[in-house]
C-alpha cells in the first residue's frame, strides 16, 4: 500500500448552486469507499484548503482515479500528493 495526502477545496461555483453543502461533500468523499481506498484521517481546515485527508491506495494510479472522480462530481477542487513518514524518508537521503 502506498500513503497520500489529499488537499481539497470546495468549488466556487458549487457553493453557488447548493445552499447545504454537506450532503455533497459527502458524496465525493464516498468515492474512496466505493473503490475501496483506504481512509487513515480526515481533518477539515482554516486556510487554503478546506480538507485534508490522509489515504492509503494500492498504487499510484488507483490514488489518481480517486481524486479524478472526485473532481468530476465538481463538488471539491483537489491536490493530491504521494507521502512516506518521515523515518522511511530518512533512510533514503
Amino acid at each position: 500500500m502506498s500513503s497520500f495526502m489529499m488537499a481539497m477545496t470546495i468549488n466556487p461555483g458549487a457553493k453557488k448552486a447548493h445552499p447545504d453543502l454537506s450532503h455533497q461533500v459527502n458524496e465525493s468523499l464516498e468515492v474512496f469507499a466505493k473503490n475501496k481506498v483506504k481512509v487513515i484521517s480526515l481533518y477539515a481546515t482554516l486556510g487554503r484548503f478546506d480538507y485534508i485527508i490522509l489515504f492509503e491506495a494500492d498504487d499510484q494510479s488507483k490514488a489518481f482515479k480517486v481524486a479524478a472522480e472526485i473532481n468530476a462530481l465538481g463538488i471539491l477542487e483537489t491536490e493530491t500528493w504521494p507521502v512516506v513518514p518521515y523515518e522511511e524518508f530518512s533512510h533514503l537521503i
